[in-house]
């Protein structure tokens, strides 16, 4: 199971035996089905609790202090609200707390504006939230993209639109939509996407000749793109994003300005 799946086993089994419970911040986005990275799961579950920190309790049990506790019921498990959970993951760093938010806008959990009068009624990290609340986007469609997206901002580098549409000459009625673009002031048109895993690399995978079709039809969209005016294309992989200088280099190579 991924870490993910494996919070989710003991988020249910402890909900069996503490029904009380009400699971916060990062447990409580893992049964929201928001998205995130697993290298946050470090076997800690939290929970809400109006009396902070136990004497008593486990290692691994974090208590998140809230005075007032919203609760919702999802999946048969007690946890915070949608935007009480967005203000708790707000202490994760930027680029790894955008996905989480992104995803609960996607998914119509929760709205901005009742995450940010939440925020005003609550003790938190209102600095971290506003940031977040500022720069979140539906539009993002995983938390990869989101991922990078926080990156792209922490690197000072400028906002790009997301999913903007070209016309696609092999099938008009399917557009192509570019994860991230810049349309800068001097005509250039400077398309990023992101591409996942490194998954062309195995030339052993079984899946070779379907990874060919993929390459092949990548090639030909790059061309599509350039022929309407994309001056520039940058493939970013998630190796790139566990190493920002590399994605740093990638866009600053294709000319992305920075905006400070």
């Amino acid at each position: 199971m991924t870490r993910e799946q494996q919070s989710l086993q003991v988020i249910r089994a402890l909900s069996a035996i503490h029904p009380q419970w009400v699971f916060a911040g990062l447990s409580a986005a893992c049964v929201y089905g928001l998205q995130h990275n697993y290298s946050l799961h470090d076997g800690t579950v939290h929970i809400a609790s109006k009396s902070g920190i136990g004497g008593g309790d486990e290692a691994r049990l974090n208590r998140i202090y809230i005075n007032r506790i919203p609760t919702r019921k999802h999946n048969g498990i007690l946890l915070t609200t949608p935007a009480r959970t967005l203000l708790d993951c707000a202490v994760f760093p930027f680029p790894q707390a955008l996905p989480i938010y992104d995803s609960a806008l996607r998914k119509s959990l929760t709205t901005i504006e009742e995450v940010q009068s939440l925020m005003i009624q609550s003790v938190c990290d209102e600095v971290s939230v506003t940031k977040l609340l500022k720069y979140a986007d539906p539009l993002s469609e995983n938390g990869g993209e989101s991922l990078m997206r926080g990156q792209i901002t922490e690197l000072s580098f400028g906002i790009p639109l997301l999913q903007v549409q070209f016309m696609n000459p092999d099938n008009p009625a399917m557009s192509y939509r570019v994860d991230f673009c810049w349309k800068l002031a001097d005509g250039r048109i400077i398309v990023a996407e992101y591409d996942g895993m490194a998954k062309y690399a195995d030339i052993s995978n079984k899946n070779r000749a379907s990874l060919q079709a993929k390459m092949e039809y990548d090639r030909r969209r790059d061309r599509h793109l350039r022929e309407q005016g994309v001056t520039e294309i940058v493939h970013v992989f998630y190796e790139d994003l566990l190493r920002p200088i590399n994605l740093e280099t990638k866009l600053l190579k294709a000319g992305v300005p920075k905006i400070r």
